[in-house]
Order: structure tokens, then C-alpha cells, then sequence
């Protein structure tokens, strides 16, 4: 299991490792939101704190939305794109 961190709120969560940040809508107190899944919206962007070592690399679709938002940066992710390996901290941007 990965544990995911709020960075605001120290709230965490574990979830299954090598799955999504999706696995965390099924808990109640999800501080990151999701829309479309698909890289195409931006609703789940994130800025990661602590753990980029232990969350896949960027694919092309996440890189493409990032750099046409203007946002792309080393820590910032769409939480849809990634598949966590590891314990992560993360901030939602929304």
C-alpha cells in the first residue's frame, strides 16, 4: 500500500500501490477532484510535495495539457495520469 498525504491538511489515505490517485474518490474526506480522467480537463492538477521518485513519469497527454495551461513544472502532475509506486505528499492546485 502507498499512503498519500495532504500537504495542507496532513489528512492520508493508502491505497493499493502501482493505481491512480482516482482510488482516492472512494474515501469521504478526498481533497482532490477529479472530471473527465482523461488528461483533458486539469480539474486534478497537483503539485507533489514530496515523492515524485515513487509516481510514474509524465506521458504525453499529461505534458501536452500542462505545457497548453501554461503550468507545466518538475512537481506538477494531473493526479489522473499518474500510478503511484510509493508513500507521496501531494497539494491539489484547485
Amino acid at each position: 500500500m502507498a499512503k498519500v498525504t495532504f500537504y495542507k491538511s496532513g489528512n492520508s489515505f493508502d491505497i493499493p500501490n502501482n493505481s491512480s490517485f482516482i482510488e482516492l474518490e472512494y474515501f469521504e474526506s478526498n481533497e482532490l477532484p477529479f472530471g473527465c480522467h482523461v488528461a483533458a480537463c486539469a480539474t486534478c492538477v497537483i503539485d507533489v510535495i514530496y515523492g515524485t521518485q515513487n509516481i510514474s513519469q509524465k506521458n504525453e497527454a499529461e505534458h501536452d495539457l500542462l505545457n497548453d495551461l501554461d503550468i507545466n513544472g518538475d512537481k506538477r502532475r494531473l493526479g489522473c495520469q499518474c500510478v503511484i509506486h510509493g508513500d507521496v505528499t501531494i497539494e491539489p492546485l484547485k
